[in-house]
């Protein structure tokens, strides 16, 4: 009786381990641009997965990136990238349809942190998410914040 409960067991390990292999997707492509920003997400596709991107570099490696490489989103999580390749900087924002923050980093400041105001509940379900947009990424200012405090 033993053997057969972990006979079952087994073969139910590897039945899961094949579904999962099934229904894994490829990451999505992302080519970053000289100068521009990118998107990473948004809040109406596969939010509450965490996802995996496929972030290519600028050709030539004329960017600040120099190399491709991948990268995961959390759940509930957008971002965003701008590689300024003509004053050899980079930038991120993140911010989440669940949370209250929008959080920059930049290659000048060398940090990620706290961008602006914190998104108020009763503005709408995306909270911090709507704020992950080109404007709200500046890489003059410290960090990359570009909202106001």
């Amino acid at each position: 009786m033993k053997k057969i409960i972990v006979a079952s067991l087994v073969a139910g390990l590897f039945a899961s381990i094949n579904a999962q292999a099934a229904t894994t997707t490829a990451p999505t492509a992302v080519t970053l641009t000289a100068n521009g920003y990118v998107a990473m997400g948004n809040v109406t596709t596969n939010i509450n997965l965490a996802r995996q991107f496929a972030i290519t570099a600028v050709a030539a490696r004329a960017g600040f990136v120099k190399n491709d490489f991948e990268a995961t989103l959390s759940a509930n999580v957008i971002a965003g990238a701008f590689d300024n390749a003509a004053n050899n900087r980079f930038g991120v924002i993140a911010g989440s349809n669940k949370g209250y923050n929008v959080f920059t980093g930049s290659s000048v400041g060398g940090s990620v942190a706290q961008c602006g105001k914190p998104a108020v509940k009763a503005d709408d379900a995306d909270l911090a998410a709507k704020y992950v947009e080109a404007g709200s990424l500046a890489l003059a200012n410290a960090n990359g914040c570009n909202r106001p405090l």
